[in-house]
């Protein structure tokens, strides 16, 4: 049974290379894709909680500068679909702080974000949001209830679709909520599709794709994508 110890994990995530001084835990606990281990997702839970925590009072240490990780953004011809595969009403905090350990340790971990050796150094990711350093892999996030939030900005590249020549020419639209083996709420559906016809109208439909469409290894966003609610959300567009 895994058992979170607080002190151990903020202890480690104050210094500015915590990722290295993480790099089992991340490597074995969070970086791997689970979908059916609820003891592991309330673990790493507990510790993205800490993280958020941190985040919010600026108690973990960020680079306060760093390269321009966006010089390499393309026109939008492609709009990726996700699910969160977390609780529908998660927080902002708690998505950019998955985002910062899924993301972009992992990148700082293998010490090549594009192009720059970066181990050891605090994480920079070039994105704001409200004037705070953000992390999410997303541009836009859907509520169950059809509530639509801007997470990045078009001219940023979101680090989701997990193929850098698509990242750099799409954009990612994520449902809250985990949809593996659920259909999502029509108002969420029909909401996503509002975005993409209000912000994306020249986006052909046959680029509006899933996840799971890009990364053939991958569920994203969940099974009865292809076969059911692709085609209510692109024929709402």
């Amino acid at each position: 049974m895994l058992d979170f110890q607080r002190d151990y994990w903020e202890t480690r995530l104050r210094f500015p290379d915590w990722y290295s001084r993480l790099e089992d835990e991340l490597t074995s606990l969070f970086f791997p894709v689970v979908h059916d281990d609820p003891l592991l997702k309330a673990f790493r839970n507990q510790v993205y909680a800490l993280i958020a925590e941190l985040l919010v009072c600026k108690e973990l240490p960020l680079a306060a500068t760093g390269p321009d990780l966006d010089t390499a953004r393309q026109p939008v011809d492609t709009v990726v679909i996700h699910h969160t595969e977390e609780d529908a009403a998660i927080s902002l905090d708690r998505l950019s702080a998955i985002g910062l350990v899924r993301q972009y340790a992992f990148q700082y971990l293998a010490d090549n974000v594009l192009g720059h050796r970066v181990r050891g150094w605090p994480i920079w990711s070039n994105h704001f949001r409200e004037g705070q350093m953000v992390f999410f892999a997303y541009h836009w996030l859907i509520r169950s209830d059809g509530t639509a939030e801007r997470l990045l900005e078009d001219s940023y590249i979101g680090w989701h679709a997990g193929d850098w020549q698509i990242n750099t020419r799409s954009v990612g639209i994520a449902l809250s909520g985990t949809y593996e083996a659920a259909i999502p709420p029509l108002p969420q559906i029909e909401s996503a599709a509002r975005v993409i016809h209000s912000y994306y109208p020249h986006v052909s439909r046959n680029s509006i794709v899933g996840h799971r469409e890009v990364r053939k290894d991958l569920t994203c966003p969940g099974a009865y994508f292809l076969e059911t609610w692709k085609d209510v959300l692109v024929n709402s567009v």
